[in-house]
Protein backbone atom coordinates (compact mmCIF):
# COMPACT_ATOMS: atom_id res chain seq x y z
CA UNK A 1 0.00 0.00 0.00
CA UNK A 2 2.90 2.33 0.92
CA UNK A 3 4.77 1.31 -2.50
CA UNK A 4 1.10 2.59 -4.67
CA UNK A 5 1.20 5.98 -2.55
CA UNK A 6 4.68 6.73 -2.80
CA UNK A 7 5.28 6.20 -6.87
CA UNK A 8 3.21 9.78 -7.59
CA UNK A 9 4.79 11.53 -4.92
CA UNK A 10 8.67 10.59 -6.72
CA UNK A 11 7.22 11.38 -9.81
CA UNK A 12 6.40 14.63 -8.96
CA UNK A 13 9.58 15.23 -7.64
CA UNK A 14 11.46 13.49 -10.85
CA UNK A 15 9.50 16.24 -12.76
CA UNK A 16 9.79 19.30 -10.70
CA UNK A 17 13.85 18.95 -10.93
CA UNK A 18 13.18 18.47 -14.41
CA UNK A 19 11.64 21.43 -14.95
CA UNK A 20 13.83 23.67 -12.56
CA UNK A 21 17.05 21.67 -14.47
CA UNK A 22 15.32 23.54 -18.28
CA UNK A 23 14.98 26.85 -16.16
CA UNK A 24 18.32 26.76 -15.16
CA UNK A 25 19.66 26.06 -18.47
CA UNK A 26 17.32 28.92 -19.98
CA UNK A 27 18.70 31.54 -17.31
CA UNK A 28 22.45 30.11 -18.81
CA UNK A 29 21.56 31.01 -22.16
CA UNK A 30 19.74 34.16 -21.67
CA UNK A 31 23.02 35.04 -19.64
CA UNK A 32 25.20 34.21 -22.33
CA UNK A 33 23.18 36.25 -25.16
CA UNK A 34 23.65 39.18 -23.50
CA UNK A 35 27.37 39.23 -22.80
CA UNK A 36 27.90 38.27 -26.08
CA UNK A 37 25.62 41.66 -27.27
CA UNK A 38 26.99 43.59 -25.63
CA UNK A 39 29.91 42.57 -26.08
CA UNK A 40 29.62 43.45 -29.72
CA UNK A 41 27.76 46.78 -29.25
CA UNK A 42 30.90 47.86 -27.01
CA UNK A 43 33.42 45.97 -30.39
CA UNK A 44 35.37 43.51 -27.88
CA UNK A 45 33.99 40.42 -29.97
CA UNK A 46 35.83 40.24 -32.45
CA UNK A 47 35.75 36.33 -32.70
CA UNK A 48 33.16 33.50 -32.69
CA UNK A 49 33.90 30.81 -29.97
CA UNK A 50 34.76 28.57 -32.51
CA UNK A 51 37.22 30.93 -34.11
CA UNK A 52 39.02 30.98 -31.32
CA UNK A 53 39.15 27.53 -30.25
CA UNK A 54 40.73 27.05 -33.71
CA UNK A 55 43.31 29.69 -33.73
CA UNK A 56 44.47 28.46 -30.35
CA UNK A 57 44.61 24.82 -31.53
CA UNK A 58 47.08 25.71 -34.11
CA UNK A 59 48.92 27.90 -32.33
CA UNK A 60 49.01 24.95 -30.02
CA UNK A 61 49.74 22.40 -32.70
CA UNK A 62 53.06 25.15 -33.73
CA UNK A 63 54.42 25.38 -30.73
CA UNK A 64 54.00 22.14 -28.93
CA UNK A 65 55.35 20.19 -31.97
CA UNK A 66 57.49 22.88 -33.83
CA UNK A 67 59.52 23.73 -31.11
CA UNK A 68 59.69 19.90 -30.06
CA UNK A 69 61.26 19.19 -33.41
CA UNK A 70 63.53 22.59 -33.18
CA UNK A 71 64.77 22.17 -29.46
CA UNK A 72 65.55 18.33 -29.79
CA UNK A 73 67.14 18.66 -33.32
CA UNK A 74 69.47 21.49 -31.60
CA UNK A 75 70.33 19.85 -28.95
CA UNK A 76 71.37 16.71 -31.51
CA UNK A 77 73.68 19.12 -33.22
CA UNK A 78 74.67 20.09 -30.05
CA UNK A 79 75.97 16.69 -29.22
CA UNK A 80 77.47 15.90 -32.52
CA UNK A 81 79.55 19.34 -32.46
CA UNK A 82 80.87 18.40 -28.69
CA UNK A 83 81.57 14.89 -29.67
CA UNK A 84 83.53 16.03 -33.10
CA UNK A 85 85.24 18.90 -30.85
CA UNK A 86 86.59 16.36 -28.28
CA UNK A 87 87.69 14.01 -31.73
CA UNK A 88 89.73 17.18 -32.60
CA UNK A 89 91.49 17.47 -28.64
CA UNK A 90 92.56 13.77 -29.45
CA UNK A 91 90.17 12.21 -27.13
CA UNK A 92 87.90 9.88 -29.80
CA UNK A 93 86.92 7.29 -27.58
CA UNK A 94 85.94 10.20 -24.67
CA UNK A 95 84.14 11.60 -27.11
CA UNK A 96 82.49 8.78 -28.12
CA UNK A 97 81.52 8.28 -24.56
CA UNK A 98 80.40 11.81 -24.08
CA UNK A 99 78.12 11.29 -27.18
CA UNK A 100 76.53 7.74 -25.95
CA UNK A 101 75.99 9.09 -22.42
CA UNK A 102 73.90 12.15 -23.77
CA UNK A 103 71.97 9.94 -26.47
CA UNK A 104 70.71 7.62 -23.15
CA UNK A 105 70.17 10.46 -21.40
CA UNK A 106 67.47 11.84 -24.12
CA UNK A 107 65.99 8.11 -24.59
CA UNK A 108 65.69 8.14 -20.67
CA UNK A 109 63.91 10.86 -21.00
CA UNK A 110 62.17 10.36 -23.55
CA UNK A 111 60.81 7.29 -21.58
CA UNK A 112 59.80 9.10 -18.35
CA UNK A 113 57.99 12.15 -19.90
CA UNK A 114 55.81 9.63 -22.17
CA UNK A 115 52.47 9.98 -20.16
CA UNK A 116 52.85 13.73 -19.59
CA UNK A 117 54.03 14.63 -22.50
CA UNK A 118 53.89 12.01 -25.58
CA UNK A 119 54.56 14.49 -28.42
CA UNK A 120 57.65 15.80 -27.54
CA UNK A 121 58.71 11.98 -25.96
CA UNK A 122 58.14 11.02 -29.17
CA UNK A 123 60.18 13.76 -30.93
CA UNK A 124 63.25 12.83 -28.47
CA UNK A 125 62.62 9.14 -29.54
CA UNK A 126 63.22 9.58 -32.86
CA UNK A 127 66.11 11.76 -32.56
CA UNK A 128 67.75 9.76 -29.99
CA UNK A 129 67.78 6.89 -32.56
CA UNK A 130 69.29 9.18 -35.06
CA UNK A 131 72.02 10.20 -32.99
CA UNK A 132 72.64 6.55 -31.82
CA UNK A 133 73.25 5.60 -35.83
CA UNK A 134 75.31 8.27 -35.89
CA UNK A 135 77.42 8.09 -33.41
CA UNK A 136 77.99 3.99 -34.31
CA UNK A 137 78.56 4.82 -37.82
CA UNK A 138 81.24 7.69 -36.82
CA UNK A 139 83.10 3.71 -34.99
CA UNK A 140 84.04 3.11 -37.86
CA UNK A 141 83.23 4.73 -41.36
CA UNK A 142 83.81 8.54 -42.54
CA UNK A 143 86.77 8.93 -39.74
CA UNK A 144 90.92 8.94 -40.19
CA UNK A 145 91.55 6.80 -37.16
CA UNK A 146 88.41 4.83 -36.85
CA UNK A 147 88.09 3.10 -33.27
CA UNK A 148 86.48 -0.08 -34.34
CA UNK A 149 88.86 -1.13 -37.72
CA UNK A 150 87.15 -4.43 -38.40
CA UNK A 151 84.21 -3.55 -40.78
CA UNK A 152 82.45 -6.55 -39.96
CA UNK A 153 82.74 -5.57 -36.17
CA UNK A 154 80.98 -2.16 -37.08
CA UNK A 155 78.32 -3.56 -39.53
CA UNK A 156 77.49 -6.21 -36.93
CA UNK A 157 76.98 -3.18 -34.28
CA UNK A 158 74.78 -0.88 -36.61
CA UNK A 159 72.90 -4.58 -36.99
CA UNK A 160 71.96 -4.70 -33.40
CA UNK A 161 70.78 -1.16 -32.87
CA UNK A 162 69.04 -1.62 -36.05
CA UNK A 163 66.87 -4.77 -34.53
CA UNK A 164 66.45 -2.61 -31.15
CA UNK A 165 65.04 0.14 -33.44
CA UNK A 166 62.63 -2.42 -34.85
CA UNK A 167 62.15 -3.77 -31.74
CA UNK A 168 60.79 -0.51 -30.52
CA UNK A 169 58.58 0.66 -33.55
CA UNK A 170 56.94 -2.99 -33.11
CA UNK A 171 56.28 -2.12 -29.22
CA UNK A 172 55.09 1.25 -30.11
CA UNK A 173 53.09 0.26 -32.98
CA UNK A 174 54.73 3.42 -34.65
CA UNK A 175 54.55 2.23 -38.93
CA UNK A 176 57.14 5.87 -38.80
CA UNK A 177 59.87 4.06 -36.80
CA UNK A 178 59.78 1.30 -38.51
CA UNK A 179 60.70 2.76 -41.77
CA UNK A 180 63.56 5.21 -39.74
CA UNK A 181 64.90 1.41 -39.33
CA UNK A 182 64.72 0.23 -42.70
CA UNK A 183 66.29 3.32 -43.54
CA UNK A 184 69.31 2.83 -41.31
CA UNK A 185 69.40 -0.71 -43.06
CA UNK A 186 69.94 0.14 -46.46
CA UNK A 187 71.91 3.32 -45.21
CA UNK A 188 74.32 0.23 -43.79
CA UNK A 189 74.13 -2.40 -47.18
CA UNK A 190 75.60 0.99 -48.76
CA UNK A 191 78.60 1.37 -46.40
CA UNK A 192 79.33 -1.82 -45.95
CA UNK A 193 80.66 -1.60 -49.59
CA UNK A 194 80.80 -4.72 -50.47
CA UNK A 195 78.73 -6.05 -53.50
CA UNK A 196 77.23 -9.35 -51.77
CA UNK A 197 77.11 -8.01 -48.32
CA UNK A 198 74.93 -5.26 -49.86
CA UNK A 199 72.55 -7.45 -51.91
CA UNK A 200 72.14 -9.02 -48.30
CA UNK A 201 71.45 -6.66 -46.15
CA UNK A 202 68.78 -5.31 -48.98
CA UNK A 203 66.93 -9.07 -49.38
CA UNK A 204 66.74 -9.22 -45.78
CA UNK A 205 65.33 -5.47 -45.56
CA UNK A 206 62.94 -6.55 -47.75
CA UNK A 207 61.82 -9.65 -46.14
CA UNK A 208 61.77 -7.45 -42.73
CA UNK A 209 59.35 -5.01 -44.63
CA UNK A 210 57.24 -7.98 -45.67
CA UNK A 211 56.83 -9.52 -42.78
CA UNK A 212 55.72 -6.10 -40.96
CA UNK A 213 52.99 -5.62 -43.50
CA UNK A 214 51.88 -9.16 -42.90
CA UNK A 215 51.37 -8.98 -39.36
CA UNK A 216 50.97 -5.34 -39.06
CA UNK A 217 49.08 -4.16 -42.38
CA UNK A 218 52.34 -1.70 -42.76
CA UNK A 219 51.64 -0.45 -46.85
CA UNK A 220 53.56 2.20 -46.23
CA UNK A 221 56.80 1.50 -44.79
CA UNK A 222 56.65 -1.81 -47.32
CA UNK A 223 56.55 1.07 -50.29
CA UNK A 224 59.06 2.96 -48.70
CA UNK A 225 61.22 0.17 -48.51
CA UNK A 226 61.03 -0.91 -52.00
CA UNK A 227 61.86 2.80 -53.11
CA UNK A 228 64.62 2.76 -50.93
CA UNK A 229 66.09 -0.83 -51.87
CA UNK A 230 65.39 -0.11 -55.18
CA UNK A 231 67.38 3.06 -55.18
CA UNK A 232 70.08 1.39 -53.15
CA UNK A 233 70.99 -1.22 -55.83
CA UNK A 234 70.74 1.60 -58.48
CA UNK A 235 73.64 3.33 -56.74
CA UNK A 236 75.78 -0.02 -56.05
CA UNK A 237 75.30 -0.41 -59.79
CA UNK A 238 76.78 3.28 -60.83
CA UNK A 239 79.54 3.08 -58.50
CA UNK A 240 78.14 3.24 -54.60
CA UNK A 241 79.19 7.14 -55.04
CA UNK A 242 78.22 7.40 -51.34
CA UNK A 243 81.81 5.80 -50.14
CA UNK A 244 83.35 8.36 -52.61
CA UNK A 245 83.86 6.18 -56.11
CA UNK A 246 83.91 7.48 -59.49
CA UNK A 247 80.23 7.44 -60.68
CA UNK A 248 80.08 5.12 -63.31
CA UNK A 249 78.25 1.56 -64.12
CA UNK A 250 80.16 -1.07 -62.29
CA UNK A 251 82.68 -3.50 -64.06
CA UNK A 252 82.00 -6.53 -62.95
CA UNK A 253 78.07 -7.90 -62.56
CA UNK A 254 78.88 -9.98 -59.26
CA UNK A 255 75.43 -11.70 -60.12
CA UNK A 256 73.15 -8.76 -58.93
CA UNK A 257 70.31 -9.69 -61.08
CA UNK A 258 69.40 -12.79 -58.81
CA UNK A 259 69.01 -10.23 -55.91
CA UNK A 260 67.18 -7.67 -58.41
CA UNK A 261 65.03 -10.64 -58.94
CA UNK A 262 64.88 -11.54 -55.75
CA UNK A 263 64.01 -8.04 -54.69
CA UNK A 264 61.18 -8.88 -57.44
CA UNK A 265 59.58 -11.58 -56.09
CA UNK A 266 59.43 -10.75 -52.00
CA UNK A 267 57.40 -7.58 -53.20
CA UNK A 268 55.33 -9.74 -55.43
CA UNK A 269 54.46 -12.20 -52.41
CA UNK A 270 52.45 -9.36 -50.77
CA UNK A 271 49.48 -9.81 -53.10
CA UNK A 272 48.60 -13.14 -51.12
CA UNK A 273 47.56 -10.84 -48.11
CA UNK A 274 44.32 -12.12 -46.97
CA UNK A 275 41.55 -9.93 -47.51
CA UNK A 276 39.92 -9.61 -43.97
CA UNK A 277 43.37 -7.33 -43.40
CA UNK A 278 43.43 -5.45 -46.35
CA UNK A 279 40.41 -5.43 -48.28
CA UNK A 280 40.82 -2.32 -50.57
CA UNK A 281 42.90 -3.20 -53.69
CA UNK A 282 44.51 0.19 -54.09
CA UNK A 283 47.75 0.00 -51.85
CA UNK A 284 48.45 -3.71 -53.63
CA UNK A 285 48.35 -2.13 -56.84
CA UNK A 286 50.72 0.57 -56.00
CA UNK A 287 53.18 -2.13 -54.46
CA UNK A 288 52.86 -3.79 -57.94
CA UNK A 289 52.71 -0.82 -60.07
CA UNK A 290 56.07 0.54 -58.02
CA UNK A 291 57.86 -3.01 -58.46
CA UNK A 292 57.23 -3.51 -61.82
CA UNK A 293 58.36 -0.01 -62.69
CA UNK A 294 61.63 -0.44 -60.84
CA UNK A 295 62.54 -3.94 -61.52
CA UNK A 296 62.10 -2.73 -65.58
CA UNK A 297 64.12 0.26 -65.22
CA UNK A 298 66.99 -1.84 -63.14
CA UNK A 299 66.84 -4.44 -65.92
CA UNK A 300 67.18 -2.00 -68.83
CA UNK A 301 70.01 -0.61 -67.34
CA UNK A 302 71.47 -4.06 -66.54
CA UNK A 303 71.50 -6.10 -69.27
CA UNK A 304 73.12 -3.70 -71.66
CA UNK A 305 75.86 -3.75 -69.59
CA UNK A 306 76.17 -7.22 -68.94
CA UNK A 307 73.88 -9.82 -70.62
CA UNK A 308 74.43 -8.36 -74.17
CA UNK A 309 74.71 -11.73 -75.59
CA UNK A 310 72.31 -14.22 -73.29
CA UNK A 311 69.82 -11.74 -72.31
CA UNK A 312 66.68 -14.20 -74.41
CA UNK A 313 67.36 -16.96 -71.25
CA UNK A 314 66.98 -14.17 -68.71
CA UNK A 315 63.39 -12.73 -70.64
CA UNK A 316 62.35 -16.29 -71.44
CA UNK A 317 62.78 -17.07 -67.48
CA UNK A 318 60.84 -13.96 -66.64
CA UNK A 319 58.07 -14.63 -69.44
CA UNK A 320 57.84 -18.05 -67.94
CA UNK A 321 57.59 -17.47 -64.20
CA UNK A 322 55.92 -14.28 -64.42
CA UNK A 323 52.86 -16.52 -66.71
CA UNK A 324 53.20 -19.21 -63.73
CA UNK A 325 52.76 -16.86 -61.48
CA UNK A 326 49.69 -15.34 -62.92
CA UNK A 327 48.04 -19.03 -63.14
CA UNK A 328 49.04 -19.21 -59.61
CA UNK A 329 46.96 -16.18 -58.85
CA UNK A 330 44.00 -17.23 -61.17
CA UNK A 331 43.80 -20.80 -59.77
CA UNK A 332 43.65 -19.20 -56.46
CA UNK A 333 41.58 -16.06 -56.71
CA UNK A 334 43.96 -13.71 -55.56
CA UNK A 335 43.03 -10.05 -56.50
CA UNK A 336 41.25 -9.45 -59.78
CA UNK A 337 43.72 -7.41 -60.95
CA UNK A 338 46.88 -9.27 -60.09
CA UNK A 339 46.81 -12.69 -62.57
CA UNK A 340 46.27 -10.24 -65.48
CA UNK A 341 48.94 -7.86 -64.71
CA UNK A 342 51.49 -10.73 -64.34
CA UNK A 343 50.23 -11.79 -67.42
CA UNK A 344 50.72 -8.67 -69.49
CA UNK A 345 54.53 -8.88 -68.01
CA UNK A 346 55.05 -12.31 -69.26
CA UNK A 347 53.78 -11.52 -72.63
CA UNK A 348 56.01 -8.93 -73.42
CA UNK A 349 58.76 -10.37 -71.85
CA UNK A 350 57.78 -13.31 -74.60
CA UNK A 351 57.98 -10.29 -77.30
CA UNK A 352 61.86 -9.24 -75.95
CA UNK A 353 62.98 -12.95 -75.66
CA UNK A 354 60.63 -13.83 -79.58
CA UNK A 355 62.86 -10.79 -80.91
CA UNK A 356 66.19 -11.97 -79.09
CA UNK A 357 65.84 -15.51 -80.77
CA UNK A 358 64.90 -14.54 -84.39
CA UNK A 359 66.43 -10.80 -84.50
CA UNK A 360 64.81 -8.80 -86.95
CA UNK A 361 62.67 -8.78 -89.68
CA UNK A 362 62.20 -12.53 -89.13
CA UNK A 363 61.18 -11.51 -85.42
CA UNK A 364 57.81 -9.52 -87.03
CA UNK A 365 56.16 -13.33 -88.23
CA UNK A 366 56.19 -14.76 -84.54
CA UNK A 367 55.82 -11.88 -82.97
CA UNK A 368 52.76 -11.23 -84.98
CA UNK A 369 51.20 -14.71 -84.33
CA UNK A 370 51.41 -14.05 -80.78
CA UNK A 371 48.16 -11.93 -80.30
CA UNK A 372 46.06 -15.44 -80.46
CA UNK A 373 48.11 -16.39 -77.62
CA UNK A 374 47.42 -13.58 -75.68
CA UNK A 375 43.99 -13.02 -76.76
CA UNK A 376 43.16 -16.83 -75.57
CA UNK A 377 44.90 -15.87 -72.09
CA UNK A 378 42.33 -12.83 -72.27
CA UNK A 379 39.49 -15.03 -72.23
CA UNK A 380 40.64 -17.44 -69.56
CA UNK A 381 41.32 -14.38 -67.46
CA UNK A 382 38.64 -12.69 -68.36
CA UNK A 383 40.72 -9.21 -68.27
CA UNK A 384 40.36 -6.25 -70.27
CA UNK A 385 44.00 -5.47 -69.29
CA UNK A 386 45.33 -7.93 -70.86
CA UNK A 387 43.28 -6.98 -74.91
CA UNK A 388 44.53 -3.65 -73.84
CA UNK A 389 48.28 -5.00 -73.28
CA UNK A 390 47.99 -6.91 -76.27
CA UNK A 391 46.42 -4.52 -78.38
CA UNK A 392 49.27 -1.70 -77.83
CA UNK A 393 52.22 -4.46 -78.70
CA UNK A 394 50.07 -5.53 -81.85
CA UNK A 395 50.03 -1.88 -82.99
CA UNK A 396 53.34 -0.63 -81.50
CA UNK A 397 55.04 -3.79 -83.34
CA UNK A 398 53.20 -3.33 -86.98
CA UNK A 399 54.32 -0.21 -86.35
CA UNK A 400 57.85 -0.20 -86.00
CA UNK A 401 57.60 -3.14 -88.69
CA UNK A 402 56.35 -0.40 -91.61
CA UNK A 403 58.46 2.17 -90.69
CA UNK A 404 61.77 0.48 -89.73
CA UNK A 405 61.72 -2.71 -92.41
CA UNK A 406 61.62 -3.57 -95.64
CA UNK A 407 58.20 -5.39 -97.18
CA UNK A 408 57.91 -9.04 -96.68
CA UNK A 409 54.85 -10.77 -98.11
CA UNK A 410 54.06 -13.40 -95.83
CA UNK A 411 54.53 -11.16 -92.56
CA UNK A 412 52.24 -8.76 -94.42
CA UNK A 413 49.48 -11.09 -94.85
CA UNK A 414 49.95 -12.76 -91.38
CA UNK A 415 49.72 -8.87 -90.07
CA UNK A 416 46.59 -8.91 -91.76
CA UNK A 417 45.25 -12.52 -91.09
CA UNK A 418 45.98 -12.40 -87.11
CA UNK A 419 44.27 -8.47 -87.32
CA UNK A 420 41.07 -10.11 -88.47
CA UNK A 421 41.14 -13.08 -86.12
CA UNK A 422 41.61 -11.46 -83.26
CA UNK A 423 38.30 -8.89 -84.03
CA UNK A 424 36.61 -11.74 -84.33
CA UNK A 425 37.61 -13.82 -80.93
CA UNK A 426 37.22 -10.45 -79.30
CA UNK A 427 33.46 -10.17 -80.96
CA UNK A 428 32.73 -14.04 -80.34
CA UNK A 429 34.15 -13.69 -76.60
CA UNK A 430 32.73 -10.14 -75.89
CA UNK A 431 30.68 -10.60 -72.45
CA UNK A 432 33.24 -13.25 -71.34
CA UNK A 433 36.16 -10.55 -72.12
CA UNK A 434 34.00 -7.52 -70.03
CA UNK A 435 34.25 -5.53 -73.22
CA UNK A 436 31.79 -2.88 -73.12
CA UNK A 437 32.93 -0.95 -76.33
CA UNK A 438 33.67 -1.63 -79.58
CA UNK A 439 37.14 0.53 -79.79
CA UNK A 440 39.63 -2.64 -79.38
CA UNK A 441 37.69 -4.56 -82.72
CA UNK A 442 37.41 -1.00 -84.57
CA UNK A 443 41.15 -1.16 -84.32
CA UNK A 444 42.08 -4.48 -85.33
CA UNK A 445 39.41 -4.23 -88.21
CA UNK A 446 41.12 -0.76 -89.16
CA UNK A 447 44.36 -2.39 -89.22
CA UNK A 448 43.15 -5.47 -91.49
CA UNK A 449 41.50 -2.79 -93.96
CA UNK A 450 44.73 -1.36 -94.08
CA UNK A 451 47.15 -4.62 -94.20
CA UNK A 452 44.74 -6.06 -96.49
CA UNK A 453 45.36 -3.34 -99.16
CA UNK A 454 49.14 -2.73 -98.46
CA UNK A 455 49.43 -7.04 -98.59
CA UNK A 456 48.12 -7.20 -101.98
CA UNK A 457 50.01 -3.93 -103.31
CA UNK A 458 52.98 -5.48 -102.24
CA UNK A 459 52.83 -8.66 -103.45
CA UNK A 460 50.80 -8.45 -107.13
CA UNK A 461 51.98 -6.68 -109.51
CA UNK A 462 50.55 -2.99 -110.27
CA UNK A 463 48.41 -4.06 -113.24
CA UNK A 464 46.47 -6.17 -110.73
CA UNK A 465 46.31 -3.87 -107.82
CA UNK A 466 42.63 -3.20 -108.57
CA UNK A 467 41.49 -6.50 -109.31
CA UNK A 468 42.80 -7.65 -106.28
CA UNK A 469 41.21 -4.97 -104.17
CA UNK A 470 37.91 -5.18 -105.84
CA UNK A 471 38.30 -9.19 -104.55
CA UNK A 472 39.09 -8.03 -101.11
CA UNK A 473 35.67 -5.89 -101.39
CA UNK A 474 33.94 -9.25 -102.41
CA UNK A 475 35.17 -11.16 -99.50
CA UNK A 476 34.67 -8.68 -97.10
CA UNK A 477 30.80 -8.31 -98.50
CA UNK A 478 30.37 -11.90 -98.50
CA UNK A 479 32.03 -11.88 -94.56
CA UNK A 480 28.86 -9.33 -93.67
CA UNK A 481 26.26 -11.77 -95.07
CA UNK A 482 27.71 -14.75 -93.53
CA UNK A 483 28.91 -13.14 -90.56
CA UNK A 484 25.96 -10.75 -90.20
CA UNK A 485 27.90 -7.79 -88.97
CA UNK A 486 27.95 -4.93 -90.47
CA UNK A 487 31.21 -3.66 -90.12
CA UNK A 488 32.54 -6.36 -92.60
CA UNK A 489 29.77 -3.96 -95.31
CA UNK A 490 31.45 -1.33 -94.50
CA UNK A 491 35.22 -2.51 -95.04
CA UNK A 492 33.92 -3.39 -98.09
CA UNK A 493 32.44 0.24 -99.41
CA UNK A 494 35.59 1.33 -97.93
CA UNK A 495 37.63 -0.79 -100.39
CA UNK A 496 35.26 -0.09 -103.26
CA UNK A 497 35.91 3.68 -102.35
CA UNK A 498 39.86 3.43 -103.04
CA UNK A 499 39.84 0.98 -105.49
CA UNK A 500 38.09 3.63 -107.83
CA UNK A 501 40.07 5.79 -106.06
CA UNK A 502 43.49 3.83 -107.57
CA UNK A 503 41.71 3.54 -110.67
CA UNK A 504 41.15 6.46 -111.94
CA UNK A 505 43.76 8.09 -110.36
CA UNK A 506 46.72 5.91 -110.89
CA UNK A 507 45.42 3.03 -113.21
CA UNK A 508 44.52 5.66 -115.86
CA UNK A 509 48.29 6.66 -116.60
CA UNK A 510 49.78 3.20 -116.28
CA UNK A 511 48.00 0.38 -117.45
CA UNK A 512 47.71 -0.94 -120.52
CA UNK A 513 44.25 -0.29 -122.73
CA UNK A 514 43.55 -4.58 -122.22
CA UNK A 515 44.17 -4.20 -118.33
CA UNK A 516 41.89 -0.85 -118.34
CA UNK A 517 39.16 -2.78 -120.09
CA UNK A 518 38.79 -5.60 -117.26
CA UNK A 519 39.47 -3.23 -114.37
CA UNK A 520 36.79 -0.78 -115.38
CA UNK A 521 33.96 -3.29 -116.01
CA UNK A 522 34.72 -5.58 -113.35
CA UNK A 523 34.87 -2.67 -111.14
CA UNK A 524 32.01 -1.29 -112.40
CA UNK A 525 29.83 -4.48 -112.20
CA UNK A 526 30.81 -4.82 -108.48
CA UNK A 527 29.57 -1.47 -107.90
CA UNK A 528 26.20 -1.78 -109.78
CA UNK A 529 25.60 -4.97 -107.61
CA UNK A 530 25.91 -3.53 -104.91
CA UNK A 531 23.97 -0.54 -105.40
CA UNK A 532 21.35 -2.69 -106.74
CA UNK A 533 21.66 -4.92 -102.89
CA UNK A 534 21.21 -2.21 -100.85
CA UNK A 535 18.71 -0.68 -102.97
CA UNK A 536 16.48 -3.72 -102.28
CA UNK A 537 17.80 -3.85 -99.10
CA UNK A 538 16.06 -0.01 -98.20
CA UNK A 539 12.98 -1.34 -99.99
CA UNK A 540 12.57 -4.35 -97.78
CA UNK A 541 13.07 -2.13 -94.60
Amino acid sequence: MSNKESGPDSHQESLQERIQSLEQRLHNIESILRIEWKAENEGLLTRSPSEEYSSEKTEFKVTEYGLAWLGTIVFVFGIIFLMTYTENLGFPIFSKVIAYVATFILIATSYFIRKSFPILANVLTICSLLLLFFITVRLHFFIEQPLIVQKEIAISLLFILIGAQFYVAIKKNSEFLASVAITFCTITALFSNSSYLTFSILTITALCSLVLFYYKVWWKSLIFSLFMIYIAHLLWLFGNPIMNHTLGIVELPQHNILFLVGYAIIYSISIFIPKKKIESNGALISITIWNVLFFSLLLSLIIPSFYKENYMLIFSAIAFFNLLFAIILKVRSIRDFAPATYASISFMAISIAVYGYTGLPNAYFLLSLQSFLVVSMALWFRSRLIVVANAFLFVSILLIYLITSESIDIINFTFAFTAMATARILNWQQEQLTLKTDGFRNIYLSITFFMVLYSLSQALPSNYITLAWTGAAIIFFLLSILLKKIKYRYLAILTIIVTGGHLFFIDLGQMEMGYKVIAFLVFAIISLGLSIYYTKRIRNH
